[in-house]
């Protein structure tokens, strides 16, 4: 059996921030799994960075408050920008075109924020984690290494693994699970097993649209990633723009019994769209309040109607409540021809899939977004669904981000304590200043 200080699950950025901060602080012997080859979740996408305490944060959830945030992010900026290839590309010094964006935005009734942003591109996703890995000296990666099953015996916790079918063992003072959305509902399993407490939050329900870049280029130009927020009159439900590539291209979250819809871009290479996602946050209360299963509905369903791939539809036909076609998808007469799709999804209805109140809360903060960036309702542009962003699984805890169960610890998407790179690398480094205060001292 291999004894260690801290195990991590999960090589995402909440675990490799949380390995970074304990080293800084003196840890050694750390050891992270990952049941992946090679894997550092969301660091391998896109690589898109708001550094921006209303992005990806949750200050009540975190137990911390604005000041607090934009100094932790801007440690996080740090260990970015050493990175050759990432780049800035939001300059919030650049006011008097945000402001004039954030009051057109306003006059709509429409939140607008413009974070400062970095990018460095899917491309250098593998460049960027070797870089952040290089630099952990104290901890040993145990990559294509499944954890099995939490255990605790006496003072230590186990993990038990199994790695080319062979069973092993691994024990530690400190676990941090940080598995990520893809191994959210692994470890709400395992919680349970142990006594850890945790419960149902938010998910994010919508699709991602695709347009001709020259459309969004106006606003992309200024902010690379901008944030619109509405509160729709029709339902008063809030519904967000997220996810935006300029030059990008759309592409699928391949899950065990459904795919989901997602977009990148690349650093070196664009294409001529440009692709965000629009999405319903929803939250349910008795007698049904999972929204995981309800999340999980709504994607099969879309998986049985396009015949195992997510659908798409062009906004012409949307409007005239057609279901998009195969032998009209690219039909000249109707313009369709000016958003050519990045990614070959089935065309369909969108419609079918989706509950009528999120259909209304989408088209509505459509109309209001074409308003202030004329242009997104070209009968050309895409809508893809199903997009759905599963952040639902949460777990109560300390300040320090420490469980019911003393000595286990959580961070990350996964785990409820954040929405994105950036975030996810903050709660890491929370935690690792909580494993040390409360464990090493």
């Amino acid at each position: 059996m291999s004894d260690f200080n801290v195990l991590i699950i999960g090589s995402g950025p909440a675990g490799l921030f949380t390995a970074l901060w304990l080293e800084r602080l003196g840890i050694d012997r750390i050891a992270i799994f990952d049941r992946n080859q090679y894997s550092a979740g969301g660091l391998l996408n896109d690589g898109k960075l708001n550094f921006d305490y209303r992005i990806g944060i949750d200050l009540d959830e975190l137990q911390i408050d604005k000041n607090e945030a934009q100094l932790l992010m801007q440690e996080v900026k740090k260990v970015f920008i050493t990175f050759p290839l990432c780049q800035q590309v939001t300059f919030v010094e650049n006011t008097e075109k945000i402001d004039a964006w954030r009051d057109v935005a306003k006059e709509h009734n429409v939140e607008f924020i413009a974070p400062e942003q970095w990018h460095y591109g899917t491309d250098n996703g593998k460049k960027f984690v070797d870089h952040l890995r290089s630099s952990l000296a104290k901890t040993t990666f145990f990559l294509g290494t499944e954890v099995l099953s939490v255990k605790k015996e006496r003072d230590r916790f186990c993990l038990v693994c199994t790695k080319d079918r062979e069973e092993q063992i691994y024990s530690g003072k400190i676990v941090l699970a940080s598995p990520g959305r893809s191994g959210a509902y692994w470890f709400r399993d395992v919680a349970r097993e142990i006594g850890i407490n945790n419960n149902f939050g938010p998910i994010d329900v919508g699709i991602r649209v695709e347009l001709n870049r020259k459309y969004y280029d106006t606003i992309t130009d200024v902010v690379y990633d901008p944030k619109f927020i509405f509160y729709t009159r029709c339902h008063r439900d809030k519904v967000r723009t997220f996810c935006t590539n300029p030059g990008g291209r759309v592409r699928i979250e391949n899950y065990d019994s459904f795919k989901l819809m997602n977009g990148d871009s690349l650093l070196d290479r664009k294409t001529e769209n440009t692709n965000f996602a629009l999405i319903n946050t929803v939250s349910l209360t008795q007698p049904f309040s999972d929204t995981t299963e309800f999340g999980r509905m709504i994607a099969r369903q879309f998986f049985l109607l396009g015949g195992g791939k997510p659908i798409v539809q062009r906004i012409g036909d949307f409007r005239e409540g057609k279901r998009s076609s195969q032998s009209t998808f690219n039909s000249k007469t109707r313009h369709f021809d000016r958003c050519k799709a990045t990614y070959n999804a089935v065309p369909g209805d969108i419609t079918l899939g989706l509950p009528a109140r999120i259909v209304d809360n989408l088209w509505e903060s459509l109309k209001t977004l074409d308003k202030i960036v004329p242009g997104i309702l070209h009968p050309s542009t895409l809508l893809y669904a199903p997009e759905i962003k599963f952040f639902d699984t949460h777990f109560p805890t300390s300040r320090d981000l420490e469980t019911n169960i003393p000595g286990i610890f959580v961070a990350g998407d996964g785990t409820g304590k954040s929405r994105g790179i950036v975030g996810a690398a903050v709660s890491g480094m929370i935690a690792a200043e909580g494993i040390v205060k409360k464990h090493f001292k």
